[in-house]
């Protein structure tokens, strides 16, 4: 009688956890599941030691694994061949409600931090391009320049001397213009000369007017113009142009300096230690509860509770469908 009751009260739990819809008890036991996850102190959810050992096997994982190498760069070859068949511009591929979200962003009046703009463009390889470019354009543009030798008072008299030699021996006439070309290119040389000097007194002035203007509030209008052309300049291109210059790049090495750089750096007796501290800086800092408020500031918690109640529904009812479900169960209701 005693074993009857067992058998039917199996049964009747397993017709109700196997039940399907919106109220059925696989249902509510995801959704317990989920909420009594979502509850859990942040301290809890992100517990510094255990978190940072998850992070850092993974991490080994990933960098000593040649499948990982190989996923991203098959994944970068895919990426490249599907550009490369695009031949419209961006702006006609992507659809239409991205484009102007992205430029609505870029539009936004804003100003960036000079001092931050300052350091990322004072720099050595920065600072001898602008030069660079600078005593190109001034030289090119003093050659345009009528001659200064001409006009000097030297280059007439080397003229006078030029036009006495006509009819002279070839040998003054040779002499009068070897000392015009010499003339000519010494101050050639002196405007090269000049012309490097102040590139070399106006490099700082220039870095600092241009971070005058990227940061300067009042010319925020003038900013975002500026990104929505940069922006307008991309959408111009099309997949097949962009395909070509990301096949530009050795894509095979970079990763591999990647996961070389990763490799000294998880090879460091403290690296696990600066993990688990930045873990303990973060839950230190914080100062939301447990993981549902975590999720409510960012605006994800409906969504990502709904989807976490949806894949663990599907999980527990991939359980209690299969065939070790059954015989679990009625040796629990035995005991």
């Amino acid at each position: 009688m005693a074993k009857k009751a067992e058998q039917d009260l199996d049964k009747v739990v397993l017709s109700k956890l196997r039940a399907k819809g919106k109220n059925s008890a696989t249902r509510q036991l995801a959704e317990i599941v989920v909420d009594q996850r979502l509850a859990q102190p942040i301290s809890e959810v992100f517990q510094a030691d255990r978190s940072a050992e998850a992070i850092y096997e993974v991490l080994c994982a990933w960098q000593q694994s040649d499948l990982g190498h190989e996923t991203i760069r098959s994944g970068w070859d895919d990426l490249t061949v599907w550009l490369a068949t695009q031949h419209a511009p961006l702006g006609e591929v992507l659809p239409q409600e991205l484009l102007d979200g992205i430029e609505q962003v870029a539009e936004q009046p804003f100003a960036l931090n000079r001092k931050l703009i300052l350091a990322m463009l004072d720099r050595p390889a920065f600072r001898k391009l602008i030069r660079e470019l600078l005593v190109e354009t001034l030289i090119s543009f003093g050659k345009k320049l009528r001659n200064p030798v001409a006009e000097s008072r030297l280059g007439k008299g080397l003229s006078g001397i030029g036009k006495m030699a006509r009819g002279r021996s070839g040998g003054v006439r040779s002499l009068a213009g070897d000392l015009v070309g010499a003339v000519s290119d010494e101050v050639e040389r002196q405007l090269e000369g000049r012309a490097a000097d102040f590139a070399d007194g106006a490099l700082s002035q220039i870095l600092q007017r241009l971070a005058d203007y990227l940061c300067d509030p009042s010319r925020a209008s003038d900013q975002a113009a500026l990104r929505a052309a940069l922006l307008q300049g991309l959408w111009d291109l099309s997949g097949a142009q962009l395909a070509a210059e990301m096949s530009r790049g050795d894509l095979a090495a970079s990763i591999d300096v990647l996961r070389s750089s990763l490799g000294a750096w998880l090879s460091r007796p403290e690296t696990k230690d600066e993990l688990q501290r930045w873990l303990n800086d973060f839950v230190s800092t914080s100062t939301l509860e447990n993981g549902s408020e975590l999720l409510k500031s960012l605006g994800l918690l409906d969504v990502v509770r709904s989807h976490a109640i949806d894949e663990t529904e599907r999980n527990l009812r991939m359980l209690v469908e299969s065939d070790a479900f059954t015989p679990w169960l009625h040796s629990v209701v035995a005991d």
